[in-house]
């Protein structure tokens, strides 16, 4: 597992901010984070804040239990992903009559 950073708080948003490490590689979005137990945490959405000292902004997986100040780590696993919806990604499209 690669350290990704630390969590500072939850934000009103419902989102989770976390501290990314200094000697991180910078193209984290999108990517699954998990604790040291290997339990799913969230996914990152953004990076915020400048380059040398970045924040991620992480929507937390259902059910998560996830502590203020605990340590995140990159999922390695290709399938240990967060499950998207088929409807969401279908557009539907309406006859003319």
């Amino acid at each position: 597992m690669e350290k990704i950073g630390e969590i500072m708080h939850l934000a009103k948003s419902g989102r989770l901010i976390v501290k990314v490490e200094q000697n991180i590689d910078h193209r984290l979005i999108g990517q699954l984070l998990i604790d040291d137990k290997g339990a799913k945490v969230g996914k990152i959405i953004e990076l915020i804040g400048s380059v040398k000292s970045p924040y991620a902004s992480v929507m937390p997986s259902l059910n998560s239990k996830y502590s203020i100040g605990g340590i995140v780590y990159k999922s390695h696993n290709v399938n240990y992903g967060m499950n998207s919806s088929s409807k969401r990604d279908r557009v539907k499209r309406r006859k003319k009559m």
